[in-house]
């Protein structure tokens, strides 16, 4: 065997082993823990049981966790960009500065949920429930919320440009300060409509 073919072989090998281990670490993050800054992005945990996890500036970005039950986890900072979250449970769950970017919320039981300044452009939240839910300075732009039940959200500084509201319900909702769907601010008195 000459010099070339033994350089050859030994680059074959040495890329089957980085590949190798570039695929053990891509699937071994989908089996971490749950923790601050884990890293699940593209991973599949629909019906995870994830109740008052620590999931503070986690990746889940374009993750399944459709069916999911997150109640009362901590998704402070966490990317939930294009993330499949219908039928999940994020009653009293933290998702302040969230990014939800055009995730998949339909569905989704958001009672009592924080997500003050929350991206949730473009996304989808029919069927969505927020009763009483704080969503102050949360940018809720292009979003579907058809059919959402807002019911005594606070929803004060919101941005609602392009928005779909059709069949919400927004009694009791407050709504001062929020950009309504034409663009207009809501001014004072804006409970359950906007001013």
């Amino acid at each position: 065997m000459n010099f070339t073919t033994s350089l050859k072989r030994t680059s074959i090998y040495a890329a089957t082993v980085v590949l190798s281990l570039a695929a053990t670490t891509a699937n071994a993050a989908c089996s971490d823990p749950a923790a601050p800054r884990v890293d699940w992005s593209g991973c599949d945990k629909s019906g995870a049981q994830l109740r008052h996890a620590d999931l503070q500036d986690a990746n889940l970005s374009n993750a399944k966790l459709e069916g999911a039950d997150l109640s009362g986890a901590d998704l402070w900072s966490a990317d939930l960009r294009s993330a499949d979250l219908s039928n999940a449970y994020l009653s009293n769950a933290y998702l302040n500065y969230a990014d939800l970017r055009s995730a998949d919320l339909s569905n989704t039981k958001l009672i009592d949920a924080n997500l003050t300044s929350a991206d949730l452009s473009g996304g989808d939240l029919q069927g969505v429930n927020l009763f009483a839910a704080v969503l102050p300075f949360a940018n809720l732009s292009g979003a579907n919320l058809s059919g959402a039940d807002l019911r005594s959200a606070s929803l004060g500084g919101a941005d609602l440009t392009g928005a779909t509201l059709s069949g919400a319900d927004l009694s009791e909702a407050w709504l001062m300060g929020a950009t309504w769907t034409d663009g207009r601010t809501c001014g004072e008195g804006s409970i359950g409509y906007c001013n």
